[in-house]
């Protein structure tokens, strides 16, 4: 028997319920009350307090870079990897010609910044999946010397895939473009390099624990050293003129220079506390763990006669296990009926899709198998 590597009593919202949900959403933890109220109580402090705010920015910074094994100087926290995607689109200079490479899988916020450039004779390829699957070389096949950006999800929130980071690192970097990474559905579950990436965006409300308002955004300085924010605020500048000179400034140094003005310090202070817990038991435990789950989980659906979307070999999946069926809202509200939650159509993407975090275990996945065993046709 599988037990959860964290109990589920640490999780509000957990009682009685079998949650599935971590590639849409996850419960809170129950410490992140108190996280809150921290937070509450250092901002009462006048003046002071946005030096404890600022202390708790810097903190989760290097949380981060220990994450995604990079310079805390190259992070920055934005409010969504929508935000982060359209700093990069309206940031680099575009010429006539150039190409951006995403897949037909991929989340509308890593497609749909790039339209607004097609006006400027900027050209989307679209790699089409093969039986569920993207593979590199039909990335490869698109790129040529015009290719500006590769974007791309390391982990598919619609499929459940996972990318093989190294190589396509690789493929992407032969040819002088630029890899756009978005690990929404890899961070807080498996080993995320961020030096593999040049761009890398991730959403903090899903395996991260967090909650909606912070996102991190990631600038490769070996690679992107003068890419500089398309958008200005106050916060974008380490000095500026005051009043007797109101348009002189200089850039901040480090990524903050991408995020015009505060954070979302409340969403900081639940990432921060997120982050200390996470890191107590490592990702390398996590991902163990997640997988397991997830493999079993897959063998019983594929038992089912479901068409599954999500690959069987560890290497290429996460904690997201996908598949197509007739009657989805049916079949979600079926086990939902049972206090098991999964993720059904939300956003117009036609599949099912069952997470497993640190908060599962065997028990969710056998009750989840023998509710979804009701439901086959």
């Amino acid at each position: 028997m599988t037990e959860p590597l964290i109990a589920k009593s640490e999780f509000i919202g957990l009682e009685n319920t079998v949650n599935l949900t971590a590639g849409g959403e996850t419960p809170m933890l129950v410490s992140h009350q108190q996280a809150v109220r921290q937070f509450m109580e250092d901002k009462a402090g006048g003046e002071n307090a946005r030096c404890l705010l600022d202390q708790m920015i810097e903190v989760t910074r290097n949380q981060c870079a220990q994450l995604f094994s990079v310079s805390p100087d190259d992070i920055a926290f934005l409010s969504s990897v929508s935000e982060g995607v359209n700093n990069v689109a309206y940031g680099l200079n575009w010429k006539e010609g150039d190409n951006v490479i995403v897949t037909d899988i991929e989340f509308p916020s890593g497609i749909l910044p790039w339209t607004r450039l097609e006006d400027q004779g900027v050209e989307i390829r679209i790699v089409r999946n093969r039986n569920w699957f993207i593979h590199i070389e039909d990335i490869a096949d698109l790129m040529d010397e015009r290719t500006r950006i590769v974007a791309i999800s390391h982990v598919s929130m619609f499929t459940g895939q996972r990318m093989e980071l190294e190589r396509l690192s690789r493929t992407v970097r032969a040819s002088n473009a630029l890899l756009l990474l978005d690990a929404t559905h890899s961070a807080g579950v498996v080993p995320v390099d961020g030096s593999y990436a040049d761009i890398l965006v991730c959403s903090c409300y899903k395996w991260l624990l967090g909650i909606h308002g912070t996102a991190v955004f990631y600038i490769n300085r070996n690679r992107l050293p003068d890419f500089e924010p398309p958008f200005l605020g106050w916060n974008s500048t380490q000095r500026h003129g005051g009043w007797p000179q109101p348009t002189d400034f200089q850039l901040q140094d480090s990524a903050l220079g991408f995020q015009p003005g505060n954070a979302s310090f409340i969403s900081i202070y639940i990432l921060n506390n997120a982050l200390d817990r996470l890191s107590e038991i490592g990702t390398g435990r996590i991902q163990d763990h997640v997988l397991l789950l997830s493999g079993q989980l897959r063998e019983e659906i594929q038992r089912l006669g479901f068409e599954l979307m999500t690959p069987k070999e560890d290497l290429h999946r996460a904690g997201n296990v996908c598949f197509m069926a007739d009657r989805l809202e049916s079949i979600r509200r079926s086990l939902e009926q049972e206090n098991i939650l999964i993720w059904g159509a939300y956003g117009g993407f036609g599949r099912l899709r069952i997470s497993t975090h640190l908060y599962n275990d065997s028990r969710d996945i056998e009750q989840c198998i023998a509710a979804l065993e009701k439901v086959v046709p």
